[in-house]
C-alpha cells in the first residue's frame, strides 16, 4: 500500500494491544456467524431447497446432478432424510474446515505480525466465506475447499512432477463434482488458472501450460460428457420416487409469528419438490437462456453492480491488510495471462444461462482473493508493521462484513425458488 513511513503513533496501538484486537474480531465473528446461523436454521428455513441437489439419480438413466442422489439411494429407504441432511451440509463443514486450514496457514508462514492477523480475521467474513456457507451450502464449497488445498500445494511443492499430480488429482476431483453439479468446474476454474499462473514461480512456461490442463480439462470434459449423454425426460418419474415428510417450507409468510411458534410452516418434501424443481432435471440450455432473458434487466443489472461491489471491497480490504499491493500479484500474471483469461471465460457460460449474477460474482471474489491470500503469505510486506488507518480499515469492513449476510445474496430481485 502507498503512503508514508508510519510513525510510532501510528503503530503503537496494534503493538501494544494486539490480544484486544484479535478477541474483539473474533468475538464480532463468532457472534456474527451464530446469528447467521440462527436466521438460515429458524428464520428462513431454506433446507428443502438445499436438498434438491440430491434428488436425481441414476435409477432410469445418465442425468445431470445424478451423483448425490444416486449416493442416498444406495442407502435404506428409511436413511432418506437423515442423508439428505447430511449431504446438504457436509459441503459446508468441509469448507469451514478449509477455511481454517487457510486461516491456519496465514498465522503459521511468519511471525504473528498486526498484518497477518488482521488479514487472518478478516478472511471468515468475506463474502464467499462464513456467511457463504451458512445461508448457501451449495455442493460447490466441495470445489472450493479443492481449490484451497490446490493453492496451497501449489506455495509448497518444489519438484515439477509433484505439481503435476496435484494438478491431475484436483482436476479428476472437480469432475467427478461436477456429476453433483455441471456447473462447478466452470465456478472454479479462474482460481485454478491463476493459481497455476501464480504461485509456482520456478514453473517453466511448457510445465504450467501442462498443469493448466490438468486441472481445468476433466472438469470441462465432465461437462461436455453430461450434456452429450445426460437424459432429460425422466424428471416426473424421479419425482415420483421422492419420499414424503412435512419439514419446514422456505419463506413463511409471517416470520414473526414463525419464530414464536405460531403457526408452524411445513410443507411435504414430496409435493414441494414435484410442484418447484421438478424441471431441474429435465431442463436444457435453452431453459436457462430463456429465464435470464425474461428475469428483467433493472434486477440482472442490480445484481451485477452489487457483485462488482463485493469484488472491489474484498480486493481493497484484502490489499489493505496484507500491504501486498494487487499491482506486485499483477506483475507476477503479466506474460501468463492466457490461462487466467480463459478461467474468467468460463464464467460468462453461467452469467447467460442463470440469474444468479450475485452468486458469480462472489465465486469470482473468491477466485482472485483466495490466490491474492496465497501470494500475500509470503511476502515481506505482510510482516512490516501497519498504521491505524488500516487498523480502522480492518474494524470497519469486519464489522460490515460481519453483520451483513452477503452469502445470501444469489441475486436481487425476482423469486428465490
Amino acid at each position: 500500500m502507498g503512503g508514508g513511513a508510519p510513525g510510532a503513533s501510528d503503530t503503537a496501538v496494534v503493538d501494544k494491544h494486539p490480544k484486544v484486537l484479535v478477541w474483539a474480531a473474533v468475538g464480532l465473528v463468532v457472534v456474527a456467524a451464530c446469528c447467521h446461523l440462527f436466521v438460515s436454521l429458524a428464520v428462513y428455513p431454506t433446507a428443502v431447497y438445499w436438498m434438491t441437489y440430491y434428488v436425481p439419480n441414476y435409477a432410469f438413466g445418465f442425468v445431470r446432478r445424478g451423483l448425490g442422489g444416486e449416493i442416498i439411494r444406495m442407502l435404506p429407504d428409511a436413511d432418506y432424510f437423515p442423508a439428505a441432511y447430511t449431504m446438504m451440509w457436509a459441503p459446508a463443514v468441509v469448507w469451514l474446515a478449509a477455511l481454517g486450514g487457510l486461516v491456519w496457514l496465514i498465522l503459521s508462514s511468519g511471525e504473528q505480525t498486526p498484518r497477518r492477523v488482521m488479514l487472518a480475521l478478516l478472511l471468515p467474513v468475506l463474502p464467499f466465506a462464513l456467511s457463504y456457507a451458512v445461508y448457501t451450502p451449495r455442493p460447490e464449497l466441495y470445489a472450493m475447499s479443492a481449490l484451497v488445498v490446490l493453492g496451497i500445494a501449489l506455495t509448497r511443492l518444489q519438484s515439477n512432477r509433484s505439481l503435476l499430480i496435484a494438478s491431475i488429482v484436483y482436476g479428476l476431483t472437480i469432475a467427478v463434482l461436477a456429476l453433483i453439479h455441471e456447473g462447478i468446474p466452470l465456478e472454479v476454474a479462474l482460481g485454478a488458472a491463476l493459481a497455476i499462473s501464480v504461485l509456482p514461480g520456478h514453473l517453466e512456461p511448457g510445465r504450467r501450460r501442462l498443469c493448466a490442463i490438468a486441472a481445468v480439462g476433466p472438469g470441462l470434459g465432465a461437462i461436455a460428457a453430461i450434456a452429450a449423454f445426460s437424459r432429460n425426460d425422466v424428471g416426473t418419474r424421479l419425482c415420483e420416487q421422492l419420499p414424503h415428510k412435512q419439514i419446514e417450507r422456505p419463506f413463511p409468510s409471517d416470520p414473526m409469528a414463525y419464530l414464536v411458534g405460531r403457526p408452524v410452516m411445513k410443507t411435504d418434501f414430496h409435493s414441494w419438490v414435484c410442484n418447484f424443481e421438478r424441471s431441474m432435471v429435465d431442463a436444457r440450455v435453452t431453459d436457462g437462456l430463456h429465464k435470464v432473458g425474461t428475469f428483467g434487466a433493472g434486477p440482472l443489472l442490480a445484481s451485477f453492480v452489487v457483485g462488482v461491489l463485493y469484488f472491489v471491497v474484498s480486493l481493497w480490504a484484502t490489499q489493505s491488510c496484507s500491504g501486498v499491493a494487487v499491482s506486485a500479484l499483477l506483475s507476477e500474471v503479466r506474460g501468463k495471462l492466457t490461462a487466467p483469461i480463459l478461467g474468467l471465460a468460463a464464467m460468462v457460460p453461467l452469467f447467460i444461462t442463470a440469474v444468479d449474477w450475485t452468486r458469480w460474482w462472489v465465486l469470482i471474489t473468491f477466485n482472485v482473493v483466495l490466490i491474492c491470500v496465497l501470494y500475500t503469505t509470503s511476502r515481506p510486506e505482510i510482516d512490516q508493521p501497519t498504521t491505524r488507518r488500516h487498523v480502522w480499515i480492518f474494524l470497519c469492513v469486519i464489522t460490515i462484513f460481519a453483520v451483513i449476510p452477503t452469502g445470501a445474496a444469489l441475486h436481487i430481485g425476482g423469486p428465490n425458488f
